[in-house]
This record gives C-alpha cells, sequence and structure tokens, in this order.
C-alpha cells in the first residue's frame, strides 16, 4: 500500500512522519512518500521527517518530492495539510479583520474565509489528479484548514473518492478525560456533534455508567485539560456539555478580541516570526548531515509556537507545557497518534474485528436532524469493519441548535462564493457568520480580502 502526504513540507511533518511508522503495520504500508509544492520547505522540514521515519521503518520506502504526478501515482492514500499562501497571507488575513475590529482566527473566525479562499481551489486542482492517477479505491482526508469548509467543498464539488475531514482538537480533549475519571481509555464513551472546531462533546459513560455529573464538577477538568479556557458556570448553560477549545472565541468573543487587539502581535505574526527565526537558524545546518542538530533547533521553536498557544487570546499560561527533547527521545517516546491517528484507525478498521469510536468529518445525511442531508459535520462515529456509523446525540440543546445552523448557512454560502468567485455570495457568507453579522461589515471586509491580486477573477 502507498500513502501520499500533499503539504509534507510543513512544520509539524515530524510529528506525522513519526506517527505513519510506527503504525505502519495496520495498514500494510509498504510506499509513503511526502510532496510539498516548496523544495525549501522539503530541503528543511521534510528531511527531518525522512530521518524520523526511516530511523523507525528502514524497510519502507520513504521519498520526497515536489512533484504531484509522482506522489499520487497509484497511491492507495492520501493526506493533505496544506497551507496555501504561508504565513504571510495568515498575517494578512488576520489584521484585515482587526482592522474591522473584528475577529480573524484563520479557521473558525472571519479569517477562515480568507483562508478557504486560497485553499479550496488548490485543493480542488489535487482532487483532479487524484481521480487520474491515484488508484481507484484511494481513499482522502483532509487536514487542511478550514477542515470542515474544504471538506464540505471537496464533496460537493463531484469528487468521486470517498473523503474525511480529519482534526486532532476532538480526540486530545477526550484523551485528557480519563484521568480525571480515573478510568481506562477504552471504559470511556463520548459523544461528540456539531462541525469542525465548532463541536460539544455531551453523554460521558464509563463502562455504562452515567458520570456526567462527576466530570463537570471536577476542578482538575478546567485546570488540566483543553476546557481550561472555559468556566464551570458556562458548562452548566451548555446543558452540561463540554466545548471544543475553538468556541473560545465565540462564548468570549469581546474577551478575546480585545486581547488580541491589546497583544503587540496577532497570533500569526507571532508564528510568522518564530518561523522566520527558525528558518534562519537551520540555513546554517546541513539537515541530512546533522539530523540531530536541525532536529534540536526544530523542536526549541516548535515548543515556541505549542506552549504560546492561545495565550494572547485567554490571558492564561498553558496548562501542560511541553519540554524540548532529543531526537533520540522523539523517537523512542510513545506516539500519541494526533490526526494521523484517525486516519489510520479508519483504514486499519476494514481487518478489523473490534469497534472504535471516532471523531470525523463526513456528509451529514440524517444524523443531525435540523441541518441537510449533504451538510458536512464533525461527529463521533463508531468504526468496524462494516464501516462508519455516525452517532445521531441524545440530545441537542436548541442554543447549540441554533448556533450550528448559523455556521453551516455561512459555510454552504462561503462554499458556493468560492466555485462561482462571486463577490455578492462572499458578502452573504460573511452576513450569515455570527462573529460578523452585519452587512455594512461583511461589504468591508468582502472588499478587503478580494483586493488580493489573487482574486482579481472573482466578480
Amino acid at each position: 500500500m502507498k500513502l501520499t502526504v500533499l503539504g509534507g513540507g510543513g512544520v509539524r511533518s515530524a510529528f506525522l512522519a513519526k506517527s505513519l511508522a510506527y503504525n505502519a503495520h495496520r495498514i500494510n504500508l509498504q510506499e509513503v512518500v511526502f510532496q510539498d509544492s516548496s523544495e525549501k520547505n522539503l530541503s528543511i522540514f521534510g528531511e527531518i521527517a525522512r530521518y524520523i521515519f526511516t530511523t523507525i521503518r528502514p524497510d519502507i520506502k520513504f521519498t520526497l518530492t515536489t512533484d504531484p504526478v509522482t506522489a499520487l501515482e497509484k497511491t492507495n492514500y492520501v493526506i493533505t495539510t496544506l497551507r496555501v499562501g504561508g504565513d504571510e497571507s495568515r498575517v494578512r488575513d488576520e489584521r484585515i479583520a482587526l482592522n474591522h475590529h473584528t475577529l480573524g482566527q484563520e479557521t473558525t473566525g472571519v479569517g477562515g474565509f480568507a483562508m478557504a479562499m486560497r485553499s479550496i481551489p488548490a485543493i480542488l486542482g489535487y482532487c483532479q489528479l487524484i481521480e487520474k492517477h491515484a488508484a481507484e479505491d484511494a481513499i482522502l482526508f483532509n487536514f487542511t484548514n478550514p477542515s470542515g469548509l474544504v471538506t464540505e467543498a471537496i464533496i460537493k464539488s463531484g469528487f468521486k473518492r470517498r473523503v474525511y475531514g480529519i482534526c486532532d482538537a476532538p480526540s486530545e480533549l477526550i484523551r485528557e478525560l480519563p484521568a480525571i475519571l480515573n478510568c481506562a481509555s477504552d471504559d470511556l464513551s463520548v459523544e461528540c456533534y456539531g462541525l469542525n472546531h465548532f463541536s460539544w462533546f455531551t453523554h460521558f459513560t464509563v463502562r455504562g455508567e452515567d458520570v456526567t455529573d462527576k466530570l463537570v464538577a471536577h476542578p482538575a477538568l478546567y485546570s488540566k485539560t483543553a476546557m481550561q479556557y472555559f468556566s464551570p458556570e458556562l458548562v452548566q448553560l451548555c446543558d452540561k456539555q463540554l466545548l471544543n477549545e475553538y468556541l473560545y472565541y465565540y462564548y468570549y468573543r469581546e474577551e478575546a478580541l480585545n486581547a488580541i487587539l491589546e497583544a503587540p502581535e496577532t497570533r500569526g505574526e507571532q508564528i510568522a516570526r518564530i518561523n522566520k527565526e527558525m528558518r534562519d537558524e537551520l540555513q546554517h545546518i546541513d539537515v541530512k548531515a546533522h539530523p540531530e542538530a536541525a532536529f534540536d533547533v526544530w523542536m526549541k521553536h516548535y515548543l515556541r509556537r505549542e506552549n504560546s498557544y492561545m495565550q494572547s487570546e485567554s490571558q492564561q499560561e498553558k496548562f501542560n507545557p511541553r519540554t524540548a527533547i532529543t531526537l533520540r527521545q522523539f523517537i523512542e517516546e510513545p506516539d500519541t497518534g494526533g490526526y494521523a491517528g484517525v486516519a489510520l484507525d479508519i483504514l486499519e478498521a476494514v481487518n478489523s474485528t473490534t469497534t472504535k469510536r471516532i471523531v470525523v468529518s463526513l456528509q451529514n445525511n440524517q444524523t443531525l436532524d435540523f441541518l441537510r442531508p449533504d451538510d458536512v459535520i464533525e461527529i463521533s462515529c463508531d468504526l468496524s469493519k462494516d464501516g462508519l456509523k455516525p452517532i445521531t446525540p441524545i440530545h441537542v440543546p436548541d442554543a447549540q441548535k441554533n448556533m450550528i445552523s448559523c455556521v453551516k448557512e455561512y459555510e454552504r454560502l462561503a462554499v458556493e462564493a468560492i466555485f462561482k468567485k462571486d463577490r455578492a455570495l462572499a458578502i452573504r457568507a460573511m452576513m450569515a457568520h455570527p462573529l460578523v453579522g452585519s452587512f455594512s461589515l461583511a461589504t468591508k471586509l468582502a472588499t478587503d480580502y478580494l483586493s488580493d491580486v489573487h482574486f482579481s477573477d472573482w466578480k
């Protein structure tokens, strides 16, 4: 079996390479290709990923390439993790929104629309290559942000292969809960529903016993998990449901906005600065000849990114800051799976006799009865050799239904606007976005975002 990563020169490629290497046996992996349009990124982050993968699995062919056709030729599985436009575009997206005193967060904020304008055309171009060159039964796993919007666009474009949107945020929160409940991870059952970066968690049971009250009352939930950004009072108001960390931008909108405006730099500017400093340091290292030295530099700057996550917006220190480790320690440390783990679970299930619950983005069909059948949702699924069975949540409060419906209307309009390159539809989409909700503001945002030379063919 062959697996291709589109965007394999990204900063997180080391984690993906490690996860694939340690789990290759689960799907009979025989060849892995990391493709990226940037030869420079491949020569740095791709080479670090190559060293990690081949150290763990030297028996499996691993290649780096800038050629998408070579990468996709007869491949069985594709993971997309693209950042079209790089850090510079993220900085611009966020600043345009902030200039109009609204949140520009790059996925769930209005910056996500600008990101989708770049991501969707690029992904659809790759989809055409997949249909032409990949194996007939190839499966696509989309991690390119904004993941929900992009996955919906792929499906609605008429793409004829199986496609799933994957994200590690829900899985990471669920992984943190057994320690609080003092149970094994296999004994805990959770339902997740909503949209990507816009989901809630409910119906917590341990070996069939409801433990919701115990969980939401535990102080550690609000200090040792991604729920650190939310108050116990809010959880009660949400019918004792836990929240995806990106919902912070909705439930604490003015606090997040004011904190970002008062900060010396936006998150995008911070990431761009850290990445530049990392690249400046790495340019003096021959990555192939000295992978350990290159890894040390990468790890130092990667930790600066991760440990500062959401600090400006929430005014909180990260509850579990990571510490530096060597390349050898990184390779030997147990793999946590991440978003690659979700993809591998799906692929392995075909030959499995067990059932596992995962969170994935796919077409709604009839799972959430207040949305359209062709909407893409993020939902818990029971995974077995019979495929994915979405779990209809036992209870979705009206407040959550209303919020999800509003954001989904924005997503539908955004996808249509990008397909048609239609300025009027772009304005309608942003008007529907709960963080905008204004014709005058939506018009200003559309004018500024579409002023980019790359969108000159929009009408």
